[in-house]
């Protein structure tokens, strides 16, 4: 280990006294995992391919994929712990879609059996094909050991076994998928999404999972697909665009042209994973219904757009109807888009900012609606998602 690393680690470790330690009263954190039952996980594998014995979490190899929460986490610590068989390999992904290779959509923190070895961007403890950890902190296989991570908009900080792995690292240009010539920044990858677990075969065991929540706006829970990642079920496209669904995602290509929910929504929450091409246009509707007469031209109803260079009605803001002060959101990079309406208040935000809160009484109920707008556009949408409001803030069943 070189001065610089000694150094770094020594300063962070007085960081972690400093800072976390204070904060671990118990009704400050959250258990994901009490030792006795699986609730409030799903996975799209076999969920009968993660057991408990012992009050532990196990794998049972073959079928069960990532497991991951059913609750959506921006910024967070995240305490666990992992045992790893000899040549075992697992993972913590943190942000991820709910389609697609969580690995990739938000980032994964690597479990392997790599003791004794120098650290490498694919050995435990490294941000998987992006960042190798500042040691191999990693104790012989079948030990138990522990991760601390702490992620806050774009820094992150982790420890393995108390010895901090990384420091005050920054999501940048960093990443990619398997090879380097497919490059896949992490600064570009989903701002808020699930925290899963990988059952890569082997079985690994994990216990003592449990969570702090430091988002801005924390996911109230009570969601329900608006999409189900494989196919255009439950929609309706209207007009010139090309809808199509990629390995999990929507993605909206020319246009002009619009793509309808079956369902009709008053009150409503909404939130979506969302990302456009260079110069990309697209709008967030909802409460909309289709221009009688005209099935190409734009629908009446509340857009919330999605434009990074409109310098009026950019994104967050709701069309012509109410503006944010500032744009904070790029081209080719994911965003956390969400969505509040209830009665004449209608509010937004993106990646955890408020953007718009606003009193408009123009529309009452109506269809969500995607859009793309152009010629060249393409839209990305990822985990589009609803929970329906009642008058007192409960769920209730959409018409």
């Amino acid at each position: 280990m070189d001065s610089t690393v000694i150094l770094r680690t020594a300063c962070a470790a007085l960081t972690a006294a400093l800072v976390f330690g204070p904060v671990r009263a118990a009704d400050d954190w959250q258990v994901l995992f009490d030792g006795s039952s699986l609730e409030g996980w799903t996975t799209g594998g076999a969920m009968d391919a993660w057991v408990i014995e012992d009050d532990e979490l196990v794998v049972r190899p073959g079928g069960g994929r990532w497991l991951r929460t059913m609750r959506r986490y921006r910024d967070f610590h995240l305490e666990l712990e992992f045992l790893v068989p000899e040549g075992g390999n697992s993972g913590v992904a943190l942000r991820s879609s709910a389609h697609g290779d969580p690995a990739f959509t938000g980032m994964e923190i690597q479990i392997l059996d790599t003791h004794g070895r120098d650290a490498s961007i694919t050995f435990c403890g490294a941000v998987y094909d992006a960042i190798p950890p500042d040691v191999m902190a990693v104790k012989p296989a079948g030990e138990w050991n522990r991760y601390e991570i702490h992620l806050v908009g774009d820094t992150l900080d982790a420890w393995l076994n108390d010895i901090p792995i990384h420091v005050a690292e920054s999501l940048d240009d960093r990443g990619y998928v398997h090879v380097p010539d497919n490059p896949s920044p992490l600064r570009d990858r989903l701002t808020t999404g699930y925290i899963a677990l990988q059952d890569h075969g082997d079985p690994v065991r994990f216990r003592n999972i449990r969570i702090r929540d430091l988002s801005p706006d924390p996911d109230a829970g009570g969601f329900e697909p608006l999409f189900n990642g494989r196919d255009l079920d439950g929609w309706m496209a209207r007009g010139e665009g090309i809808w199509t669904v990629e390995q999990g995602v929507l993605i909206g290509r020319d246009g002009p042209g619009h793509l309808f929910s079956d369902r009709s929504f008053g009150d409503l929450e909404l939130r979506a994973h969302v990302r456009v091409n260079d110069g990309g246009n697209s709008g967030f509707y909802f409460r909309t219904v289709p221009r009688p007469g005209a099935t190409g031209s734009w629908p009446l109803g509340y857009e919330a757009q999605i434009d990074q260079h409109d310098p009026r009605n950019f994104t967050g803001c709701i069309y012509d109807r109410a503006w944010a002060k500032k744009p904070i959101t790029r081209d080719e990079a994911w965003f956390d888009y969400r969505i509040r309406a209830v009665g004449d208040r209608i509010q937004t935000w993106i990646d955890g900012t408020p953007m718009v809160n606003a009193s408009i009484a123009d529309f009452a109920e109506g269809h969500v609606v995607l859009q793309t707008h152009h010629r060249g556009n393409e839209v990305r949408w990822r985990d589009i998602e609803v929970r329906v409001i009642t008058p007192d803030g409960d769920e209730e069943t959409a018409k």
